[in-house]
């Protein structure tokens, strides 16, 4: 009986041992993570990639080297570099698959199953209802590991509430998802609302009767910057842009949204370039003047407009300029005319809050 209770002890003991060690790996590992995210908030996306390769190599099971990959793939993605949306997606099953009940990579996942999804849409291809599907399915999953995920909700209020039957909405679906997220949140609810309103809806009047109740609260002054681009009204949508600016410096990103105004003017009648391009060009300068100070990703991406600004005036030699400036700070600078996914900026190991539309241009 001794021998058999000695026995017993040393093989608890092996067990807690290993069971230390790999939780003292995985742990390692994710630090080593880190120190990727780090390299790519940087603008050192080719040696974060080269990091995170090399902890795969050692531990193919670590779930956020394989959040990470996938986040940086969908970085080079928008910045031309060499990566494709179903590398991206393959990368966040990965790491759902190895930490189900992990909500951050379930909503990555989500994420990313939308923008294949979207990319679909915009290719008119057969399959995009059974996309949609599984995209709507995936947000479904994140609420049931996090049933208070707002803008998890929200996606599926606009999925649900935008696309037609065909392509996989359900009217009463977006509307009892918008109904739970007016229950839960001020702020969604009334998202979930405007998404679903009709379009002569005023939007001006309906987020400034939100405002009146809420006047601290910088979403909202956000809303209302952008429904009076909507309505051309740039003298109003700068105002409240600098309000929520004001109330959430870290906003400071709003002021884009106001270059790519004059940028989208342009896109629409080329004639206008002469005088939209330079007045876009004072806002994208600003910004970069502005605190806090842009993150690299944000600073190149914005420089890199400068360049498209300055090649379409006509002025290469100041346009390769800028264009160097950009890919000196990050090779891999977002390519897109839209504001580079602030989701992606967050470390790896924080629930992502950033809300942004597939179906509206601010």
């Amino acid at each position: 009986m001794k021998n058999l209770n000695y026995f017993l002890l040393i093989v608890a003991f092996i067990a807690m041992s290993l069971t230390g060690t790999c939780f003292n790996g995985k742990t390692s590992f994710n630090k080593e993570v880190k120190k990727a995210y780090d390299l790519r908030m940087k603008g050192q996306v080719d040696e974060a990639r080269t990091l995170l390769e090399k902890i795969l190599a050692q531990d193919s099971t670590i779930a956020m080297a394989h959040y990470e990959m996938a986040r940086l793939k969908l970085y080079m993605f928008v910045g031309r570099g060499s990566a494709s949306i179903d590398e991206i997606a393959s990368e966040a099953g990965k790491a759902v698959a190895f930490e189900p009940a992990n909500v951050v990579y379930a909503y990555y996942l989500a994420m990313a199953k939308f923008m294949n999804a979207f990319m679909a849409m915009q290719m008119q291809k057969e399959d995009v209802k059974g996309l949609v599907q599984e995209t709507c399915a995936q947000f479904e999953n994140v609420l049931n590991l996090k049933p208070d995920y707002h803008e998890a909700m929200l996606y599926l209020v606009e999925m649900y509430g935008m696309l037609p039957p065909d392509m996989g909405g359900d009217s009463l679906k977006a509307t009892a998802y918008a109904e739970k997220l007016a229950v839960m949140d001020g702020y969604y609810g009334a998202r979930a609302k405007a998404s679903l309103a009709d379009e002569n809806t005023d939007f001006v009047k309906f987020w400034e009767d939100l405002l009146a109740k809420d006047q601290k609260n910088s979403s909202l002054m956000t809303e209302i910057g952008k429904a009076y681009l909507y309505k051309d009204d740039l003298v109003n949508a700068e105002k409240y842009f600098n309000e929520a600016m004001k109330a959430d410096p870290a906003m400071n990103y709003l002021i884009l949204n106001l270059a790519r105004y004059h940028m989208y003017t342009v896109m629409q009648n080329q004639d206008k370039a002469i005088s939209e391009l330079p007045i876009a060009k004072t806002y994208v300068e600003k910004y970069l003047n502005s605190k806090p100070e842009p993150i690299i990703p944000m600073k190149a991406y914005s420089i890199g407009m400068l360049s498209i600004f300055e090649r379409f005036l006509g002025n290469k030699e100041e346009a390769d300029k800028k264009e160097a400036e950009a890919r000196s700070l990050d090779p891999y600078f977002s390519q897109a005319s839209g504001l580079p996914m602030l989701m992606l900026f967050d470390p790896p190991d924080t629930v992502c809050h950033h809300y942004f539309s597939f179906f509206t241009p601010f």
